[in-house]
């Protein structure tokens, strides 16, 4: 969900390529330990831990105590044994720091998979989710800086941050390796991440056969299963105008719809100076935070890592622009402009319900 990376973060928690996929979900489903077995827990009991720099709920039906623990040491280790450009050992972290410009680097099944599924959304939405944009980030430091000491880049900053960027200077080969044509880039999985941990938790569920439950990353959810007395599951999407529990509508799900839902925003993550918000979702084309008229994407989507990048490629692209990019990859989408209008795509009108009469 994010495209750049921001300091003052506020967190909505909703309320509540296919042969790679299996083998990576498989190991993951089946390396993972309870660290808290003395733990008990009702059926559908809320736990809630940190991870991946943000909040993970966890809430199941049918299943015993250690699964909750299994599924919350899965998303840590995903994000420290593999993703995270931050941690120091990562497959990512090692990628970024030992890659020869123009060489081919061998890299785990499980980033092979991650960078494949981003790049993927890099290409489709033409550079509106671009998992190179750190140079750009850093140079923003949107992340640690305060409003006293916060400054917008120069022009020339910008360029060159901007140098140094670019997706098309990567190559994804087609034996796990990756190809990066130009020294001091960074790739950055920060706007996939949250989605891609949900798809490895989904495989865990699915294999331990537990009956359903729903998961929450920061700003990405898994609806999964059926609740023990089949009542339908309700995600809020957050009112941008609104403090941090103001819903200003929520999604229903039916029993085992099993998707994800993930939220881009220009209130998770910002810094205002002199009167003007600087939020994280930056745009490569002008380096800048992204102008698209729109405050927050909601993007539905099968695929948990798709669904978070979709959402910060539709929020950089706006509203008609995002509307072939949903086509291509069957997601649907809610989109809540600066004045607090929601539109919602077709396949979500029915399972969309407005807390307040702003639905077009």
């Amino acid at each position: 969900m994010q495209q750049g990376i921001g300091r003052k973060i506020v967190i909505a928690v909703g309320m509540l390529v296919v042969a790679g996929l299996l083998i990576v979900l498989y190991q993951w489903g089946n390396a993972r330990e309870d660290t808290s077995k003395d733990r008990q827990l009702a059926d559908g009991q809320t736990t809630y831990s940190f991870a991946m720099g943000t909040s993970v709920s966890v809430s199941l039906y049918g299943t015993q105590d250690t699964e909750y623990a299994k599924i919350e040491q899965a998303i840590k280790d995903l994000d420290e044994q593999e993703i995270s450009w931050r941690q120091e050992g990562s497959a990512l972290y090692k990628l970024n720091h030992t890659y020869t410009a123009g060489e081919a680097a061998e890299v785990s099944d499980t980033l092979y998979l991650a960078l494949t599924q981003a790049y993927n959304i890099c290409r489709g939405s033409e550079g509106a989710l671009d998992i190179t944009i750190r140079p750009l980030a850093d140079l923003w430091n949107i992340e640690s800086a305060t409003e006293e000491d916060f400054r917008v880049p120069t022009d020339t900053e910008i360029k060159d941050a901007l140098a140094k960027t670019g997706y098309e200077a990567v190559t994804i080969g087609e034996s796990k390796d990756v190809t990066i044509s130009k020294p001091d880039m960074v790739l950055d999985l920060g706007a996939v991440g949250k989605g891609f941990a949900l798809d490895i938790a989904e495989q865990i569920l699915k294999e331990d056969a537990v009956s359903g439950g729903t998961i929450s990353v920061g700003g990405s959810i898994l609806v999964y299963g059926a609740k023990k007395d089949g009542s339908s599951f309700r995600v809020g999407i957050r009112d941008p105008q609104g403090d941090a529990e103001d819903m200003i509508g929520y999604l229903e799900f039916a029993s085992n719809s099993n998707t994800c839902v993930s939220t881009s925003g220009d209130y998770e993550k910002f810094i205002e100076k002199d009167g003007t918000r600087y939020h994280h979702i930056l745009n490569r084309t002008t380096g800048y935070p992204a102008e698209s008229g729109l405050a927050s994407v909601t993007v539905v989507c099968q695929n948990g890592l798709y669904s978070d990048a979709l959402s910060t490629a539709c929020y950089v692209l706006g509203y008609e622009k995002s509307l072939p990019l949903l086509q291509k990859y069957k997601a649907e989408a809610v989109f809540i402009d600066k004045e607090n209008q929601v539109t919602v795509t077709d396949g979500l009108k029915e399972q969309y319900h407005a807390a307040q009469a702003a639905q077009k």
